[in-house]
């Protein structure tokens, strides 16, 4: 019976644990006093930090139509000597205390990406609530700010826009490829490699973009648009890519789901459309020489065609093959040139050479952008072009061929 007492007290106790562990936290908050941060800007301005905040908005509960003029989205600027002391400031004017946990997109100016991105990044790194698969992008010729006051009819906020569109148009344009924190931080910590960020720029003026009727308006006055690469030494901006070099870049760094490929052909052109791509580096060491050989594989499809071009003749298709993968060289000796001219190893080669070479990397690390420049590059590229779903010729040839019945 005693036995029986004990066992049952013991559930008792238990129980109660449970409940008391679940009944809540000591430091819990309703979210409706938060103001949900959804995207974050840092320009500088007389030598301070000018962060601004892009917070989402729900539209008060009300019997009225009062919430129909109400923004969506609200922009806070303040300035600091630190990032923190900006954020804090920020709160001066922000009825309510900011939450960073969720935001999707941080906008760098380029002033401030010149100065060296880990003086902007530190605090995300510290800062327990700040989540890390956020994407990075650097205004170019614009306000970073300026890049979240961009109202779009076809997302609820500026933030979600940028965001959408990298993870869209990475899967779709060569020279696009997102970079989260994780990515940036795995970069900047490692040797042998230095980061290349995609650019954000506004097309039209940026005061109208952010008013009410941008969003009804057919054809936009202002919208946000990506760009190509910009390139970093270390965490320090150093230059921008054309948009070969970005394809470039890409093409070696394997980051490419879909690209198109414009052939000169005669008079006319023809478009070429990639539907499978990849590509994979090999390093070795030859008489205390580095040697990289790119290996590039691919299948790729005619897309578009302008002029008399005979796609029904094989030589043609062998023709288009090989100006195709001169094409892809052409791209990755570019972007290369450009890479050396900056001393800057965006392609991770140098990490490649310490991970399959450490004892040679030791050896050159301290002289490795020189070293670096003195890559004897080997390119193979093996583009196939699939003929099965472009087999005719352009519509002007068919036109013509019709004509003669």
């Amino acid at each position: 019976m005693l036995k029986e007492w004990v066992m049952n007290m013991k559930k008792i106790v238990i129980s109660l644990i449970i409940l008391f562990t679940l009944s809540g936290c000591w430091n819990y908050k309703e979210l409706n006093d938060y103001s949900i941060v959804t995207g974050i800007a840092i320009d500088k301005k007389d030598d301070k930090y000018e962060v601004g905040v892009l917070i989402s908005n729900a539209p008060k509960s009300s019997g009225d139509n009062s919430e129909s003029s109400q923004s969506q989205i609200v922009v806070y600027q303040e300035q600091g000597d630190s990032l923190f002391e900006a954020f804090k400031n920020i709160g001066l004017i922000s009825p309510k205390e900011l939450y960073i946990g969720s935001f999707s997109i941080l906008v760098v100016s380029e002033d401030v990406a010149r100065d060296g991105l880990e003086s902007a990044i530190d605090l995300f790194v510290r800062y327990t609530s700040a989540r890390n698969n956020f994407y990075i992008a650097i205004a170019k010729d614009a306000k970073a700010v300026d890049t979240l006051k961009i109202v779009t009819p076809l997302t609820s906020f500026p933030s979600q826009n940028i965001a959408d569109n990298l993870k869209s148009t990475t899967d779709l344009q060569g020279t696009i490829a997102k970079t989260s924190f994780n990515d940036l931080l795995s970069i900047i910590l490692r040797d042998g490699i230095d980061p290349a960020i995609n650019t954000i720029s506004v097309v039209g003026n940026a005061d109208e973009g952010e008013e009410k009727e941008n969003l009804e308006s057919s054809v936009p006055k202002s919208y946000i648009k990506i760009g190509n690469l910009a390139l970093f030494k270390n965490d320090k901006l150093v230059d921008f890519t054309t948009h070969d070099e970005s394809l470039g870049i890409n093409i070696v760094n394997n980051k490419i789901s879909e690209m198109y490929l414009k052939l000169d052909y005669n008079d006319g052109y023809v478009i070429v459309d990639t539907t499978s791509f990849k590509s994979s580096v090999k390093t070795s060491v030859k008489n205390n020489e580095p040697i990289v050989d790119i290996n590039i594989e691919g299948e790729a499809r005619v897309i578009e065609v302008k002029g008399d071009i005979n796609l029904e003749d094989y030589k043609v298709i062998e023709e288009l093959e090989k100006k195709s993968n001169n094409k892809i060289k052409s791209h990755v000796n570019e972007a290369f040139s450009k890479a050396v001219k900056n001393k800057t190893d965006v392609f991770g080669f140098g990490l490649k050479f310490y991970q399959n070479h450490p004892k040679y990397f030791k050896s050159v690390k301290d002289d490795w952008d020189n070293v670096f420049g003195n890559i004897k590059l080997n390119i193979k590229s093996s583009l196939i072009l699939k003929t099965k779903v472009s087999s005719k010729n352009s519509l002007e040839e068919i036109h013509s061929e019709k004509k003669d019945y």
